[in-house]
């Protein structure tokens, strides 16, 4: 039986290091970590009461204690890339901008896009760029302090 259990603690870390693996995510790579320590301790100890508390109190503590610094130092999460880094970004009309129209046009990152407005802007005005709607981005005027 403590045979058994030895490889299950093993097989548990295999698994969990190959569902890491799939996901990246930072979350089961901590119940690895877990299941060593509980192989580790089933080499000693014989208790499966024990074994499953060290695995529960590693695996817990990490994902809890370390695993936010981890994925900060990672910076793992949603990167802005293409055109959804645009959102926030402050261009200028080139064309003026029509709330009905949806022919006006505006220069950001030296890129000119197709822009729609809920007011209407005149051709050199500071915009934010608040979303982007297929090809076009939604923009709104730039407060003072933007500017």
């Amino acid at each position: 039986m403590e045979l058994l259990q030895q490889y299950g603690w093993l097989i548990l870390m295999v698994a969990a290091i190959g569902i890491e693996a799939a996901s990246l995510g930072l979350t089961s790579v901590w119940f690895a970590f877990g299941a060593l320590a509980a192989w580790l301790v089933s080499l000693a100890v014989g208790s499966i009461m024990v074994q499953i508390t060290v695995f529960l109190l590693v695996s817990l503590g990490l994902l809890i204690g370390i695993r936010p610094f981890a994925v900060k130092g990672l910076k793992i999460g949603r990167h802005r890339t293409n055109a959804d880094a645009l959102v926030g970004q402050q261009g200028f009309v080139l064309k003026p901008i029509e709330p009905l129209s949806r022919t006006g046009q505006i220069k950001v990152n030296s890129q000119i896009w197709t822009a729609v407005s809920d007011a209407s802007l005149a051709v050199g005005e500071k915009v934010r760029v608040l979303e982007i709607q297929g090809v076009k981005l939604v923009v709104k005027r730039a407060e003072k302090e933007e500017v």
